[in-house]
């Protein structure tokens, strides 16, 4: 499965959802924790503001008493006094370097000009906006200057101790969601410790029961006309765990590959899972004429694809680890997607020799399997004819589910075609059966091209010139035969070996 990558964040602030005086509103609430003020007077709702919107001024800081005795006490300054504050506020989204200067110009007075200024709009600020605002305002002799953006306002909302404020204004309380991803947490924490009591540490082809959480007619499939298409509960066959939750099989089809070419094909006719659950007349008809098909492929191009789907621990609701007597399994409780039912991913990829695995994504697809299949049939059944293979390529029928293959370099199998039967001779079982074998692939190699490929497996080159006698050379012309164990009740039922 191709990670997915998700960034869960807020988006921007809408600052433009605010009308002027609410955005004034918002500056002030924010200014009350910038300095430790004497008072804060919101001038701009009362009009003929002078130019700004909120003055301030600063709990004026205490200083000694200078006393001489030869003179009067010097006069203490007045406790309202302190230094002044000019707060503008302006609810446009695009301010340059000129309209900065402009809003400056009218509203700071020169002659008269303000210990501290604040500059508050939604806007992002250029570097050369930033230049002009601080050349402005230390040409009109104010000491300490600041220019609220959007960044710069987002960055404060999103401040813990102005959280009241962020949620006044936009409905948004980082608090609550703190709170509340703690809980998401505790929630797919315990789904995740309950499966592992449930099903051990290796849940493999372990049942469960996936069931919609919206879904209120279990067990009563008909109460659904599109229960096939989307069904809102199914068995499944667990597979492992996972970091983020609980993988399960829901998928194997036949499928081919050629590595060399980089290409591959599978056939959605039959699901293997699904035929071997539940035995139907009609499915295991058409199962066997997939099988049939499928057999007769090379082995090294035999594959099965595997459709592997995760349950996150996050989406899993509520978990009956009992079950009833319709399905005697845990039920895992999910919130179905209409397209993707229960599942958050998927992992994808060919499974070779029932172990090896190749992924999807560097190979083409191509088309090897028809849309329709033929019932598999027999060609020759040889009754009374045998064939003589060497002590160790006899003694490996019984330890080859996969079946063996036999090289020829003297035509001895010849006569041999796919789907033909035959048995070997000295394999007779306790009852004096011979063991059967079903050829399903035979082709001719080159002695060089077999050469080449089996050069560096020196055991399976033995193996070759085991079969043939004699050392294998690179003008030979080798019939390569790969064939499977078969026996008399497949053959009476005409099914595939497999």
């Amino acid at each position: 499965m191709t990670k997915a990558n998700i960034t869960r964040t807020l988006g921007p602030i809408h600052f433009e959802d605010l009308d002027p005086h609410r955005f004034e509103d918002l500056t002030r609430q924010l200014v009350y924790d910038f300095r430790q003020w004497q008072t804060i007077e919101s001038t701009g709702r009362g009009g003929a503001d002078d130019g700004f919107d909120v003055r301030a001024y600063e709990v004026l800081q205490a200083s000694a008493t200078i006393e001489d005795d030869e003179s009067e006490e010097k006069d203490a300054p007045h406790p309202m006094d302190g230094n002044l504050w000019m707060i503008q506020c302006k609810r446009e989204k695009v301010l340059g370097p000129k309209r900065v200067e402009d809003i400056i110009k009218d509203g700071v007075n020169p002659d008269v000009p303000p210990y501290g200024y604040i500059l508050a709009a939604p806007a992002n600020f250029s570097k050369a906006a930033h230049d002009k605002f601080r050349e402005a305002l230390r040409s009109r002799g104010v000491m300490e200057f600041y220019l609220w953006g959007a960044g710069e306002l987002e960055d404060m909302l999103y401040q813990p101790k102005n959280d009241h404020i962020l949620f006044a204004f936009f409905g948004v309380s980082l608090t609550s969601r703190r709170r509340s991803k703690t809980t998401e947490i505790r929630a797919t924490v315990n789904a995740k410790n309950k499966l592992l009591r449930i099903l051990g540490d290796d849940p493999n082809n372990q049942p469960v029961l996936l069931r919609d959480l919206k879904d209120a007619s279990y067990p009563y499939k008909d109460d659904y006309k599109d229960f096939d298409k989307r069904p809102r509960w199914k068995e499944y066959s667990s597979v492992e765990f996972h970091p983020l939750g609980l993988i399960v099989s829901v998928g194997r089809y036949y499928a081919y590959i050629d590595k060399t070419k980089g290409v591959w094909d599978f056939t959605e006719a039959v699901n293997a899972i699904h035929a071997q659950w539940r035995r139907d007349v009609e499915r295991d008809k058409l199962e066997n004429s997939v099988k049939g098909f499928w057999e007769l492929l090379p082995r090294a191009n035999k594959a099965m694809l595997v459709d592997n789907r995760i349950i996150r621990f996050d989406s899993i609701v509520f978990i009956d680890d009992k079950g009833d007597n319709q399905f005697k399994c845990p039920h895992l409780f999910v919130d179905f997607h209409s397209e993707r039912g229960p599942f958050s991913g998927s992992f994808e990829y060919l499974e070779i020799n029932q172990h090896h695995e190749e992924y999807l994504d560097k190979l083409e697809r191509t088309t090897i399997f028809p849309k329709t299949f033929q019932q598999p049939s027999f060609g020759t059944i040889y009754k009374d004819k045998f064939i003589i293979l060497d002590d160790k390529t006899r003694s490996n029928l019984k330890y080859r589910p996969d079946g063996i293959t036999l090289y020829d370099a003297d035509k001895k199998f010849a006569f041999l075609k796919p789907t033909d039967v035959i048995g070997i001779e000295k394999s007779e079982d306790n009852d004096g059966k011979k063991t059967l074998i079903k050829i399903c692939n035979k082709r001719m190699v080159a002695g060089k091209e077999m050469l080449d490929l089996y050069n560096e497996n020196l055991l399976l080159k033995q193996q070759i010139e085991d079969q043939i006698a004699r050392e294998l050379n690179p003008d030979d012309k080798i019939d390569v035969i790969e064939a499977l164990v078969i026996y008399d009740w497949q053959i009476e039922q005409n099914r595939p070996v497999i």
